[in-house]
């Protein structure tokens, strides 16, 4: 995966209306998810992936 695949995902949506969203009922969450409203896209999905910071050279 590219190493700068996270944010460009995040730069797509700038502007967009995104909202947080879990799935389950009450304390039973089985998904917690980043969606986008405007492209009905779900952009991150706690379920499946791992993040991790850029590093400082990545950044600059």
């Amino acid at each position: 995966m590219n190493k700068d695949y996270l944010w460009n995902l995040l730069k797509e949506h700038i502007g967009h209306n995104v909202k947080i969203v879990s799935y389950g009922d009450g304390d039973n969450i089985h998904d917690i998810c980043l969606e986008c409203e405007d492209c009905n896209k779900v952009i991150i999905d706690a379920e499946l992936y791992t993040l991790q910071s850029r590093d400082e050279e990545a950044s600059s």
